[in-house]
Formats: C-alpha cells, structure tokens, sequence
C-alpha cells in the first residue's frame, strides 16, 4: 500500500494521485470499475475503514436514502 492522507472532509487519499483509498480497495473487490452514479458506502460509518468487508457500492440515490433513514432514528 502506498501513503495516504486525509482531505477536508476526513476521507483518506492517495499522496501520489489524490484518489479515495476506499474507491479503489471498492473497485479492486468488484474487480472492475465501480460505475457512473454508484458510491462506495462505509457500513460501519468510519470513513478511515476502508477494509473490503465495510465497503459495499450502491447507487447514489439509494444511498441518499439510507442515510437520511439513519439521520432521523438519532434525532
């Protein structure tokens, strides 16, 4: 594995080519491209566990919805 860092937002990236960590262990788990309009969704929440059991690609419409499931079960 080569080095990452952390962006703004908390995800970790690449240094050599500031691509997402968990975009590319996503993509090498498919064994292919992830897709126009799909996204890489963290189970566990935790943006630095990019291992490949916490990482599942679904499109981004369905994933809007889960997470707008999960921000109303906190308030």
């Amino acid at each position: 594995m080569g080095k990452t860092y952390k962006d703004k937002k908390g995800y970790p990236r690449w240094k050599d080519s500031g691509k997402f960590v968990h975009r590319t262990v996503a993509s090498n788990k498919v064994r292919g491209p992830i897709g126009k309009g799909r996204v890489v969704h963290h189970k566990d929440g935790n943006k630095s566990n990019f291992r490949k059991s916490n990482l599942t690609i679904m499109s981004r419409s369905t994933h809007s919805k889960l997470h707008k499931k999960k921000k109303r079960s906190w308030i």
